[in-house]
C-alpha cells in the first residue's frame, strides 16, 4: 500500500515537474505565456505598477469579455507602440472601456510616480485581468531558470524515472515468481502420480 502511494506521488510530482519545465521553456522561447484553461501567468518586468506589484512578482490573469473590464482593474495586454511594441504590459484600467466605430477601447496606465496614460488599446490586445499574485510560483520559476536549479530538475526527473524503472523491473520480477510457484506444484503432482502407476 505504501509502495502504490509513493508511485502515484512521485508521478503527480513528475507531471508537475514536466508541466512547469514546458511552461518555462515556452515563455523563453515564444516570448508569450501559454493559455491554459483561459488563464495566463505573466511576470512583472518593470516598475510601473509599484507598490501593488513589484518587479520580477508572477501574476495569474484571466481572460474575461469586455463586460467584466471596469475602470481600477489590471490587465494584461500586448502593446504595439513606442517601448511597449511586442511586450506584454499589466497596467490599472483608468477609464470604463468604450466603443467607437464599432470596436472596443480601454485606456490603461501604471500607478507608479512618474507614469503617464497609455495609448488607448483595442480589447483583441488584452491578454487577461489579473487575479492574484503567485509568490509560490516566483520562488520555483526564479529557481528553475538558474544553473542550480536545473541541476536538481535533472537530478530529480532521473531519480522520479529509476525509482519508475526499478519498480517495473520488481514487478516483472513478482509475475515471474508468482508464475513458477503456480505451475511448480501441479507439474510435481503428475509426476508423482505417474511413478505410482
Amino acid at each position: 500500500m505504501v509502495k502504490k502511494v509513493f508511485s502515484i506521488i512521485s508521478t503527480v510530482i513528475l507531471v508537475i515537474l514536466v508541466a512547469l519545465v514546458v511552461f518555462i521553456f515556452a515563455v523563453r522561447l515564444t516570448g508569450k505565456s501559454p493559455s491554459i484553461f483561459g488563464y495566463h501567468i505573466f511576470r512583472v518586468s518593470s516598475g510601473s505598477m509599484e507598490p501593488t506589484l513589484a518587479i520580477g512578482e508572477v501574476i495569474l490573469d484571466k481572460e474575461v469579455p469586455v463586460s467584466e473590464i471596469h475602470e481600477g482593474d489590471i490587465i494584461s495586454y500586448n502593446g504595439t507602440r513606442g517601448d511597449f511594441d511586442g511586450k506584454v504590459i499589466t497596467h490599472k484600467v483608468i477609464t470604463e472601456p468604450y466603443k467607437e466605430d464599432g470596436e472596443w477601447y480601454l485606456q490603461t496606465m501604471g500607478i507608479a510616480e512618474g507614469c503617464v496614460p497609455d495609448y488607448p488599446i483595442t480589447y483583441d490586445q488584452v491578454e487577461g485581468k489579473y487575479i492574484c499574485s503567485l509568490p509560490f510560483i516566483d520562488k520555483v520559476y526564479t529557481f528553475f531558470l538558474s544553473p542550480y536549479g536545473l541541476i536538481v530538475f535533472v537530478f530529480i526527473i532521473v531519480a522520479l524515472f529509476g525509482y519508475e524503472m526499478i519498480s517495473l523491473i520488481l514487478s516483472y520480477r513478482h509475475i515471474d515468481e508468482y508464475d513458477e510457484e503456480y505451475y511448480a506444484p501441479k507439474n510435481k503432482k503428475k509426476s508423482k502420480k505417474r511413478k505410482k502407476k
